[in-house]
């Protein structure tokens, strides 16, 4: 007998892991297929091509019930999880099916929709074709298949209306489908070359241990290795928050304008698809530099009541939704830290409590003892049982959570709090019991008093405008999508925005209107291809419009790093990408600020 087809096929060890990582991340993959479609039914439902929409959507529905039953399959049955390539057929299948699904749709809308349709038809496409592709990645013509499939038709379409509207989205269409597949291609050599690195490293392990002679060359080897996967993960990481900067951006701008309920509750829940999945990379990022020494705090005194309150803030909504008590009890002091990775341990500890508590409350206390400031935060979840405390700050472990329900994280969280608070010398520590809720501790050293005193505010946040926007903006990017995107947020924001892909298009666009265009910010991107960097086109601007003190605001796919540095050590402030509305509206407020005060 022939051998079935799903084993004559011959799959890697990574292919297979990004298979299985696939299957696992089913349910929110299908949550955004379903919104997508749902979206473009809305829209097209009531047109001249109801009918067709109507059949293609519930065939389509039928589609993605499928991916659904497979995930419930896979789920449920030991067997399925344990043999990944039982799976491959029915998974790359759906997969390629789901990508015909929505090329047919743009074959059977043969009438232009109104604009907001077919901009939300255009988003969702250019989404579902972006998610794919990082998912199929490390599969090669299966993910060019994908991205074809249903940008390519959408492209047709678009040519077939012809007009300078769809013309133009046609080129966009097709820019971001190249940028879709060279991003694929690029995370696909990180993958493999990470990969290639860990088996180095285990085998130069083991060398190790045989021959103690060798251990100086095999150590050198190792770093050498480290460094070649922190370049590579740095690169994929800049290539990916590019189009999800755009994603989320696009997104914000739908629920900016549009007046419709569902399309604002639908475009809501991409940004937070778009928030996820940015928190995934930048926990991925944080795990991988503490791993490699490469993260190298900036101590400085800071105000801890200021920053447990700064980093409160964006749970209190979420809280309040669930019905929780949130309190906080910190007396104002000065402890000695690194304001940013400390942040990053509050809030990956808050967001666990929240997610994990149902009734009840989260509380963050602190008291001092020992000359170190013990901080605290407790709440009334599910707790941890005895036998999971060991393996919490696992990376990837969830105790509460067999079934890997997306919604509840990636289990990243208390891995990146291990790392850091083990880089600050926070001596973290729990105390948690099965349905008694937990408590986390962190201890940091406080300032000396007379320090304290002598610094005044510094170390405080200096609060930004709630109110008054900058009115007049200049947005310079070399990446087409995030320019776009950018801009289209901004002038919903009721803005004047101006835009430009480098510094040379930059002046020449303030040349042309500069009896009436004078900007109150600049928005730069920190990298601008071949030309001048972001710090360089700022000084250029500043110097061409006479104004040394015109605010500006760098944006930057790169965590870390020489750029970054340089531009915190030009006193830019720096937003990292993808761009979130609510920093950006504060730059923009003490932008304004800053040129009319009160």
């Amino acid at each position: 007998m022939k051998p079935a087809l799903g084993a004559r096929l011959a799959f890697s060890d990574l292919q297979l892991q990004q298979l299985e990582q696939m299957i696992r991340s089913t349910v929110w993959s299908w949550l955004l297929a379903a919104v997508g479609g749902l979206l473009c039914y809305l829209e097209y439902a009531a047109g001249p091509d109801g009918a067709r929409v109507q059949a293609w959507f519930v065939v389509y529905c039928g589609i993605v019930a499928v991916r659904l039953g497979l995930w419930v399959a896979w789920a449920l049955r030991p067997g399925m999880r344990a043999n990944p390539q039982a799976m491959v057929l029915p998974i790359m299948a759906s997969n390629q099916v789901l990508a015909l699904s929505w090329g047919v749709l743009s074959v059977l809308l043969r009438h232009e929709g109104p604009a907001q349709a077919e901009a939300i038809l255009h988003i969702a496409m250019v989404t579902v074709a972006l998610g794919g592709a990082i998912r199929l990645s490390t599969m090669g013509r299966a993910a060019i298949a994908y991205v074809v499939l249903i940008l390519g038709p959408l492209v047709l379409r678009d040519i077939w209306f012809s007009g300078s509207y769809h013309l133009a989205m046609a080129l966009i269409m097709t820019l971001i489908g190249v940028y879709t597949l060279l991003s694929s291609r690029e995370l696909s050599s990180a993958l493999h070359e990470i990969q290639a690195q860990r088996r180095r490293n285990a085998e130069l392990v083991i060398a190790l241990r045989a021959e103690n002679e060798r251990s100086s060359a095999a150590r050198r080897t190792a770093e050498e290795a480290v460094a070649a996967r922190m370049r590579f993960f740095a690169s994929a990481n800049h290539d990916l928050r590019q189009p999800l900067n755009a994603m989320a951006l696009l997104a914000q701008t739908v629920h900016t304008v549009s007046t419709e309920r569902a399309v604002k509750e639908m475009s809501e829940q991409l940004v937070a698809c778009a928030d996820g999945m940015t928190d995934v990379v930048d926990d991925l990022l944080d795990i991988t530099r503490a791993d490699a020494g490469s993260a190298s705090p900036q101590w400085a005194p800071l105000a801890i009541d200021e920053l447990v309150r700064e980093c409160c803030r964006p749970h209190q909504a979420m809280a309040a939704a669930k019905g929780l008590r949130f309190e906080t009890a910190i007396e104002p002091c000065m402890v000695h830290s690194d304001r940013a990775l400390l942040a990053r341990v509050l809030t990956n500890l808050l967001a666990n409590a929240i997610r994990y508590t149902h009734a009840g409350q989260v509380r963050v206390d602190g008291s001092i003892d020992d000359g170190r400031l013990r901080l605290r935060i407790e709440d009334t979840g599910i707790g941890i049982a005895a036998e999971h405390l060991p393996q919490i700050f696992d990376e990837f472990y969830q105790a509460g959570n067999p079934a890997r329900d997306r919604r509840l994280g990636y289990g990243l969280g208390l891995a990146t709090v291990k790392r850091l608070s083990d880089l600050l010398d926070l001596r973290v520590a729990v105390r948690s019991s099965a349905g008694q809720g937990s408590v986390f501790e962190l201890h940091l050293p406080l300032v000396d008093a007379g320090a304290s005193d002598g610094m005044g505010d510094a170390g405080r946040p200096v609060p930004a405008s709630p109110t008054a926007l900058a009115a007049r903006v200049l947005v310079v990017d070399d990446d087409r999508d995030s320019l776009q995107a950018l801009r289209g947020l901004l002038v919903s924001w009721g803005m004047d925005v101006r835009s430009a892909s480098g510094l040379a298009d930059a002046l020449q666009v303030l040349q042309v209107l500069q009896a009436g265009f004078h900007p109150n910010a600049l928005v730069v991107d920190l990298r601008l291809g071949s030309q001048a960097g972001g710090i360089q086109a700022i000084e250029a601007l500043r110097s061409s419009l006479n104004d040394a003190a015109l605010p500006a605001l760098i944006v930057t796919g790169d965590v870390g790093g020489d750029y970054l540095s340089a531009a915190q050590a030009a006193g830019l402030p720096v937003i990292v990408k993808p761009v979130r509305p609510s920093q950006l509206r504060a730059f923009l407020g003490h932008a304004q600020a800053v040129r009319d005060p009160v």
